[in-house]
């Protein structure tokens, strides 16, 4: 059969006949939670000088339901429900360590206890610890999908996980070395030898806390990115090619642009449609946009009275703080109330923030953009010119 390598609308490869794992197909539209367990690791030498957790999460035992940290077992399945979330992912750190198999386990259990058996649930992990026992246990509690990422002395341990009823892969950065792109190229023909499901190629990438680590070994960002390192995506379909006559694995590229963008603007987009208020929109990158009014407290208190008692807006489109009022953005638009608005020494804005909920999560709610109305219209009239 004759299989092609096509290249997604996220700047992804992967062999069209083959497909991509559930896994992935679910992060892709941003239908995935990602419970990140902790940042407990060994650290070991083959990953850690590129490891990109922040000294925020690496090392500490703190765990996070995608951006929000976790104080209950509650959190994960508000989240889930935020996203409409099909499944979730469990990340680190590493989650098979034998200080946090027994959390993982139990996180795994009661989300598939309370959710369902058909939620999608799959785990990254680097092997160094994993056993026939610990296969057993993720297969008795419900998983789904197992990502490895091991040194290569500890291949062998993948075969653990073969006939669990779990899909079983790896996932591994495109490094561009020759050496690193050898030894891959053998652990892709293994992973087939032994009856693995799939590979992913993550775009390997450059950040803060990897920076010093990636400059000192030569890496350098490709042009008109902040993230990508040179040469890694240009090495992805050559390997492809090379292996595909000699495995039938799915093998798929993800590029940091699907990772950074798609995943993420799709997730903001679910959340968003399930939190917004009354007076918000949905931008097509899953922001909340609104309009808001602001100035001193005695005219706030005075325009809030016109808008009650004489505007015939619904109530339920306007909400009130002291020195600000939020409504509609397109209100703002309307030249007739734009008017009216400066007759009582007022400045409208168009918001946009990230869609968290206010109240739960004030850390998160972080305005993205705040445009006197001005140029907002003079941005819709270029827009529309052009």
């Amino acid at each position: 059969m004759n299989e092609k390598i096509i290249e997604s609308m996220e700047g992804n490869y992967y062999i069209k006949q083959r497909g991509i794992p559930k896994g992935c197909q679910q992060c892709l539209k941003g239908a995935k939670a990602v419970l990140f367990l902790n940042g407990i690791c060994q650290n070991p030498p083959h990953c850690s000088w590129y490891c990109p957790l922040s000294e925020k999460r690496k090392n500490k035992p703190i765990s996070y339901i995608d951006e929000i940290k976790i104080s209950t077992e509650q959190d994960i399945f508000t989240e889930i429900s935020k996203i409409n979330a099909q499944g979730m992912s469990i990340t680190g750190g590493e989650s098979l360590l034998p200080t946090n198999l027994k959390k993982t386990l139990k996180y795994i259990k009661l989300v598939k206890k309370q959710i369902g058996r058909r939620f999608h649930i799959h785990l990254y992990t680097n092997g160094i610890n994993f056993n026939m026992n610990i296969a057993n246990q993720l297969s008795h509690a419900g998983l789904d999908e197992i990502r490895f990422h091991p040194p290569k002395n500890k291949w062998n341990n993948i075969k653990y996980a073969l006939n669990k009823g779990m899909s079983v892969g790896a996932e591994v950065p495109l490094i561009p070395d020759k050496y690193y792109i050898k030894n891959l190229k053998q652990f892709i023909l293994y992973l087939n030898d032994i009856g693995a499901d799939f590979i992913n190629l993550n775009e390997f990438e450059i950040c803060e806390p990897n920076s010093k680590s990636l400059k000192e070994r030569g890496y350098k960002l490709k042009e008109g990115t902040i993230s990508a390192v040179k040469y890694s995506k240009k090495e992805a379909i050559p390997l492809i090619e090379d292996c595909i006559l000699k495995t039938t694995l799915k093998m798929h590229y993800c590029s940091i642009k699907a990772k950074d963008y798609y995943q993420l603007k799709n997730r903001y987009l679910r959340r968003a449609s399930n939190i917004k208020k009354p007076y918000e929109e949905v931008n097509k990158e899953g922001l909340l946009i609104y309009g808001q009014i602001e100035g001193n407290q005695a005219d706030i208190t005075k325009f809030k009275n016109y808008l009650i008692n004489k505007s015939g807006m619904p109530k339920k489109l306007i909400s009130f703080k002291q020195t600000s009022i939020q409504l509609p953005y397109y209100v703002l638009l309307d030249e007739v109330f734009l008017e009216f608005l400066k007759s009582f020494n007022l400045n409208g804005f168009i918001i946009e923030s990230l869609p968290f909920n206010e109240i739960d999560e004030k850390q998160h709610r972080q305005i993205t953009e705040r445009t006197p109305i001005e140029v907002f219209k003079e941005e819709i009239d270029y827009i529309d010119k052009n």
